[in-house]
């Protein structure tokens, strides 16, 4: 009976310690990520301009006049719908085909890695201000290429045009997440059966036949995990199109996340920016549930 009672004691002492060191990091979690979007939902049924001391109660007037009245909105909306697709098919495609190449340890795909995983390390700041240079319509390095290659047709003013500019800013950020992506390809392609690939190569199957009917199968798991990654990374995307463009003349690369920052913090409407933020996250998790459920039901 003592050593019951001692064991019990440990454990209820075990189980106290544990709960006051979670206690911290949940308060902290609470503070900075649960009570700013409840805060957020709260005031989109407002009419507040972030200072004054009384706001108005509007109902649903903000998320109305999102999708009936703010062409802002539908330009913003579509570009996040564009940029997301760019990023997610893109980025996904590059890094299984770089992983496929150098999945394999040797010192060589070693420095191959390193090469690629680089610029993840960077910020989006330095990114961004680095490829507004390359992007110069007349000091860039591209059209100055574009130039040499005798390519003068293919020269535009990357950053203003529409459509263009919201493409050129989704290739940087292709450019700058690949690394992410490769690195967890790397990692369930080195854990893949090699056995079930071996006796594939003796049963006379091709490389093609053994990535489609067996690496790619066994790979479905990493597969939905860096879509959502990269679908919910690429739909809140801010700082790259903060600095590259600021949205753009007329909001012409404009994407969800920049116009509810400019609506609070540039025209002090706070409600409104806060019906975009709901917005913005009730789309990203319809998404992320979707593509979850698809990549479960092909496992």
């Amino acid at each position: 009976m003592r050593k019951m009672a001692k064991q019990l004691s440990r454990r209820s002492n075990e189980t106290l310690w544990a709960a006051l060191f979670l206690l911290l990091p949940l308060c902290v979690y609470f503070t900075i990520c649960i009570l700013p979007s409840l805060e957020a939902f709260f005031y989109s049924f407002f009419d507040y301009d972030g200072f004054s001391k009384k706001a108005e109660f509007v109902g649903l007037k903000n998320y109305i006049n999102l999708f009936t009245k703010e062409r802002s909105f539908s330009i913003a909306f579509v570009n996040t719908i564009l940029y997301t697709l760019v990023v997610t098919v893109l980025q996904n495609v590059i890094s299984l085909l770089i992983a496929l190449a150098i999945y394999r340890k040797s010192r060589v795909n070693n420095l191959f890695r390193l090469g690629f995983y680089l610029p993840v390390i960077f910020s989006a700041v330095a990114i961004g201000f680095t490829w507004s240079f390359i992007y110069d319509p007349n000091i860039g390095a591209l059209n100055t290429l574009l130039d040499l290659l005798g390519l003068r047709s293919w020269q535009h003013v990357w950053l203003s045009e529409k459509y263009i500019s919201i493409l050129a800013i989704a290739l940087v950020h292709v450019w700058w997440g690949t690394g992410s992506g490769m690195i967890l390809y790397i990692a369930g392609l080195q854990n893949a059966s090699q056995e079930l690939l071996e006796s594939s190569a003796l049963d006379g199957c091709n490389k093609w036949q053994q990535f489609w009917k067996i690496t790619f199968p066994m790979l479905s798991p990493v597969i939905g995990t860096v879509v959502v990654l990269t679908t919910i990374g690429s739909f809140r995307t801010f700082e790259l199109v903060y600095v590259m463009t600021g949205g753009g003349a007329d909001n012409s690369s404009s994407v969800l996340a920049l116009l509810s920052y400019k609506q609070a913090f540039s025209y002090n409407n706070v409600g409104y920016a806060s019906a975009i933020a709901i917005v913005l996250v009730v789309i990203i998790g319809v998404l992320s549930v979707i593509q979850q459920k698809a990549f479960n039901s092909k496992e």
